[in-house]
């Protein structure tokens, strides 16, 4: 009995880590009310085992559906491409949790990351407390 609970237990522990690799790489961010794309975050694991995010670029709508990509900070968002906008992530079963900072807000807030595997996104929710109760949620896509 003992060593079925322990295989149980070996067996969600390895496929929540599967399910944080998986949030690995480039993710674009979409703005919640217009749908349009608005960065691009790089998510990786540094060498102290932590996760975290930083921005790689900027995207301005065109108004034809396509986008300019911005690959330097423009005026008023100063420093804001290369910034670390998720820090000090640590796993929680299959979802990561630790702070995120919003650039617009210039505030940072708790932050957790879950992924779904049925539509290759990740759900990044933004709170005022840690249990996540007061805040907003983005989903973000894979970029391409």
């Amino acid at each position: 009995m003992k060593v079925r609970l322990l295989v149980a237990l070996l067996l969600v522990a390895l496929s929540a880590g599967a399910q944080v690799d998986k949030m690995l790489g480039n993710w674009d961010s979409v703005d919640d009310k217009s749908g349009d794309k608005r960065s691009t975050v790089y998510i990786y694991k540094a060498v102290n085992g932590k996760y975290y995010g930083k921005i790689l670029c900027l995207y301005v709508p065109n108004g034809d559906g396509t986008y300019t990509t911005l690959t330097e900070s423009p005026a008023g968002y100063e420093g804001v491409i290369g910034m670390v906008i998720l820090r000090d992530l640590v796993p929680d079963g299959g979802d990561l949790k630790g702070r995120c900072y919003d650039p617009e807000s210039k505030k940072t807030y708790y932050g957790k990351i879950s992924y779904n595997a049925n539509k290759n996104t990740v759900t990044l929710r933004g709170s005022i407390d840690k249990l996540g109760l007061i805040g907003r949620s983005q989903t973000w896509v894979r970029s391409e």
